[in-house]
């Protein structure tokens, strides 16, 4: 019997990172993590790891934690899409991805895969195609956020690495991620938390992809196994407005699903007043103008690709709703 392969998971404290972590060692990986020493990896207790203690911004730990792996994955993101000041953004998802290829290089990994973003796909599908696709290039017009310019740096380094000098990396495009174990929760999760404990009674009058967060997961381990180095991949199940996923959470959580979509102009009156008593108090919002934006300039893509070289076939998302419904009532 062959020795179990080393996959290092860079961000595992994370709600996909933690996922990913958990289905690797299904998969009977040997697995490493490697977090900071004050980060809280509560929803990984009972499992069989080893751990590092570091941080993208340290190279040392990145190469100590990376020698002798297979696979690495990249999951260190700071998802800040809201944050006036983009500084933090570009330290943790640009600099953060430059140092943890540098360290994956020195130690002659077999794979890098990068949890990239469906920000870093462009809008307008092409060859006639009414979806976007991993083909489908990002213009200037489509960075509406600082955070969006980011997480495509952070991409285009990677792939650029492999055009230059061969690296064996790809790129894992994931959308909006639902599931059980969304601890912090992310923003978007926590709508379906409030609706699940009817606290939201309006909905927005947009839509995103959105994916479970084990298909995503999987998604990426076949990435590591199969995918093409210098390529990349669309990780989402589907394009769903904002107003179905929630009447999903909803009936599921025994809620009557909101009623009544809000205004755009209100939202954007509402964000004003509170990015302006967040200033005043010192603080950073997450309703923010960044955050609207994030939300509403979106478009369907097709992850065809994923299905077709990867042979990844993901759940219908209403599955992985109900399960993210059951984990924040129970929680």
């Amino acid at each position: 019997m062959s020795e179990a392969k080393i996959a290092l998971v860079i961000g595992a404290s994370g709600f996909l990172g933690s996922h990913l972590v958990k289905e690797l060692i299904k998969q009977d990986y040997s697995v490493r993590i490697l977090v900071r020493a004050s980060s809280n990896i509560k929803t990984l207790k009972g499992l069989t790891f080893e751990k590092f203690i570091g941080d993208v911004g340290d190279l040392d730990s990145l190469k100590a934690a990376m020698q002798g792996c297979h696979y690495v994955f990249h999951s260190a993101v700071n998802t800040g899409a809201w944050l006036n000041d983009s500084g933090p953004l570009y330290k943790t998802n640009v600099l953060g991805t430059i140092n943890s290829v540098r360290a994956a290089k020195a130690a002659e990994v077999e794979k890098f895969v990068l949890t990239s973003s469906l920000v870093t796909i462009g809008s307008g599908g092409v060859g006639g195609s009414q979806m976007a696709s991993e083909a489908s290039e990002l213009s200037e017009k489509d960075m509406v956020t600082e955070y969006t310019r980011t997480r495509f740096l952070a991409e285009q380094y990677v792939l650029n690495e492999f055009r230059e000098s061969g690296f064996p990396a790809v790129a894992g495009c994931v959308s909006n991620t639902y599931g059980p174990c969304d601890s912090q929760p992310t923003p978007h999760g926590n709508l379906v938390k409030l609706v699940a404990e009817g606290r939201l009674p309006f909905y927005f009058g947009a839509a995103a992809e959105v994916v479970g967060v084990v298909d995503a997961a999987k998604g990426l381990i076949l990435a590591a196994e199969r995918g093409i180095s210098g390529e990349r991949y669309i990780f989402s199940e589907r394009y769903l407005s904002n107003r179905e996923l929630l009447s999903i959470a909803a009936k599921h959580a025994g809620r009557k699903p909101p009623a009544r979509a809000i205004n755009k102009s209100l939202l954007g009156a509402a964000v004003w007043l509170a990015e302006s008593a967040s200033r005043v108090a010192g603080k950073q919002s997450m309703v923010s103008a960044n955050s609207i934006k994030m939300m509403y300039e979106t478009w369907p893509l097709n992850h065809q690709k994923a299905t077709d070289e990867l042979g990844w076939r993901p759940a219908p998302i209403e599955q992985s709703i109900q399960q993210a419904v059951d984990y924040y009532l129970a929680d």
